[in-house]
């Protein structure tokens, strides 16, 4: 019995407070005694009437018509309802083990497709033709500023297998200090002319890179700096042989490339839905997927009002 009374307490609370709400559609403008008793009722408010304020102006007539029916109570109610973490977070949760019965058994069958192909990679690598190593850092300077004017790398290109005619590879580095990214800038290197002995050959470092070398000798470069190098091209006995051949899915490459880090979940998905079940959903989509339902059977009108608007989340009321 005391239980019942105090529901009853909390729901005539609940209204009462939610009354002070204008009832006015929210195309209208509220006045300031409006707008006062609104925010005294409940201070996020305020944020609220800015945001939504901004948005529903640009709106066409035609839109606005489709929506008259929406007031400001009835909307603050519907987003207080979607920011009521009490009610989300143990759905997100049931959810969560729900995408993991359904779609986690994805996660290691990615693994296996991506194995294929380091594995792959590792045994036609063009590294077995040609062994390259950064050996000189040369700069020159301005004469009569003393400047730095430019700076060549010197590339030490040693054949393994024999005469290479010709070989394209790429270089890119970057901190070991704060270098946590997997992403680095590539540069491209083209050589022309055979060789079927260990030789030196330089490129030019593009004007913005130039600084990260001054002062720097090899051994200096070497231990601030993780250097990649990537042989993807050479000409041998006639025939060119390129890691283009390979075939490699584009997703595989992106995964190779960037997939690291925070990163690393969204292109091992990638790799699911393009290479496995392109019906697969990530955690967050089938998460979205379920919210919706109950958001549209909340209010329907509000939800659709919100989609139209694009502000789904509404980040404008958050306790």
């Amino acid at each position: 019995m005391k239980k019942s009374f105090l529901l009853i307490l909390l729901i005539a609370f609940a209204l009462g407070s939610c009354n002070k709400i204008s009832n006015k559609p929210v195309f209208e403008k509220l006045n300031t005694d409006e707008l006062s008793k609104a925010i005294k009722n409940d201070t996020l408010f305020a944020d609220f009437y800015e945001h939504i304020r901004k948005e529903v102006d640009d709106m066409s007539d035609i839109k606005k018509a489709t929506y008259n029916d929406i007031t400001y109570r009835k909307l603050f109610k519907y987003v207080k309802f979607l920011q009521d973490t009490t009610y989300w977070e143990p759905l997100h949760e049931k959810w969560e083990k729900e995408w993991e019965s359904e779609y986690g058994k994805y996660l290691p069958k990615a693994d296996s497709v991506l194995n294929y192909w380091k594995q792959y990679l590792a045994e036609n690598s063009l590294d077995k033709y040609v062994k390259i190593e950064l050996a000189r850092i040369d700069k020159e300077y301005y004469d009569y500023i003393g400047g730095l004017k430019e700076v060549n790398l010197g590339f030490k290109l040693t054949p393994l297998q024999g005469t290479i005619e010709q070989v394209r590879f790429t270089y890119g580095y970057k901190p070991k200090i704060n270098g946590d990214s997997k992403y680095y800038e590539k540069h491209n290197c083209i050589s022309t002319s055979p060789f079927s002995s260990p030789t030196v050959r330089y490129w030019e470092v593009s004007y913005s890179d130039r600084d990260n070398f001054a002062g720097k000798n090899v051994e200096t470069f070497l231990r601030d700096y993780n250097l990649f190098l990537d042989v993807t091209n050479i000409r041998k006995e006639g025939v060119n042989i390129s890691t283009d051949d390979f075939n490699i899915p584009e997703v595989v490459s992106d995964y190779l490339d960037y997939g690291s880090g925070f990163m690393e979940d969204y292109y091992k998905d990638e790799v699911i839905k393009a290479l496995i079940n392109p019906e697969y959903l990530r955690i967050w989509e089938f998460q979205s997927q379920q919210a919706d339902v109950l958001k549209e059977k909340k209010n329907k009108l509000c939800f659709d009002f919100l989609k139209e608007l694009q502000l789904e989340d509404l980040p404008i009321i958050v306790n």
